[in-house]
């Protein structure tokens, strides 16, 4: 129950990431479980996102015991309900695939895509997740068949919904995918 009361207390209030940073770490040193944290960053709001950006802190600062929670990351990934939340998730996953930390076989590779394309097409979605899911399906497109042209499909859907500046960014996304 402490530890619950002390995720609580990092969560519960903004912090500058490096004063977070520092809280982290010390409450790691007496007790390094994210069973709490993970659970908090299902929730919704800002303390949904707080507590992702404490996963993301000790996916930075402590990178073994992340890696023994990545089972625990996978399956959350797909319930993460909060935008902000699957940004931060959003930019770890890819994180993770780039650098070999994670690789999934060809059904969670399947199911991942799923999960990133059913983001990238919610009414509402922001740019910064839209990149990310992008980004996420342009990698998976080595194991998955149809990723490449969903990348191309929901690039060109959101382009009809946005401004003239976010039309560039879009195009310019196809070219560093390589889709253009």
């Amino acid at each position: 129950m402490a530890q619950n009361e002390d995720w609580h207390k990092i969560v519960a209030k903004p912090l500058k990431k490096e004063e977070m940073t520092v809280a982290v770490a010390e409450l790691l040193q007496w007790n390094p479980s994210l069973d709490v944290v993970m659970d908090m960053a299902l929730g919704q709001g800002a303390e949904a996102f707080r507590a992702s950006r404490c996963v993301a802190i000790v996916y930075e600062q402590d990178r073994s015991l992340f890696l023994d929670y990545l089972r625990r990351f996978v399956s959350d990934f797909g319930r993460v309900t909060q935008q902000g939340v699957r940004r931060i998730y959003g930019s770890l996953m890819l994180h993770l695939l780039e650098r070999d930390e994670y690789r999934p076989d060809s059904d969670e590779a399947e199911r991942l895509a799923e999960v990133v394309c059913a983001w990238s097409i919610e009414p509402g979605v922001k740019m910064s997740n839209l990149l990310w899911t992008l980004a996420i399906l342009s990698h998976l497109s080595r194991q998955v068949e149809w990723a490449g042209d969903m990348v191309q499909q929901i690039a060109d859907l959101n382009e009809t919904d946005c401004s003239p500046g976010m039309r560039v960014l879009l195009r310019r996304i196809h070219k560093s995918f390589k889709i253009a």
